[in-house]
């Protein structure tokens, strides 16, 4: 009954974590080269949560009219409004190996 209740214990953590892990990130950054003028009404943000757990981020900031400087606690903040949406789609695949030489 001990390792009904240590795997049961262990899963818990694994679907419900306590306190949310630190998770690995990839952004890719599609901005102006200037961030004074950024409208974050018309700029995007996409979120995935790949297999390994690490959220791959797809963002695109776009120049405004009403725009304004933004800084970069600014820009974390709004990146964490969208959520982060599984992709049950995507399997990581190794490449084949590179053709031997002659």
């Amino acid at each position: 009954m001990k390792a009904v209740a240590r795997r049961l214990h262990r899963l818990e953590g694994q679907l419900a974590p306590s306190s949310e892990p630190l998770r690995k990130r990839f952004s890719v950054m599609i901005a102006p080269t200037r961030r004074d003028n950024i409208d974050l009404e018309k700029s995007s943000c996409q979120r995935t949560l790949c297999a390994d757990g690490s959220i791959s981020e797809h963002i695109v900031l776009v120049e405004g009219e009403n725009g304004r400087e933004i800084s970069d606690s600014e820009l974390e903040a709004w990146i964490e409004t969208f959520p982060a949406e599984a992709n049950p789609s995507f399997r990581p695949c190794r490449l084949p190996p590179p053709p031997k030489s002659i």
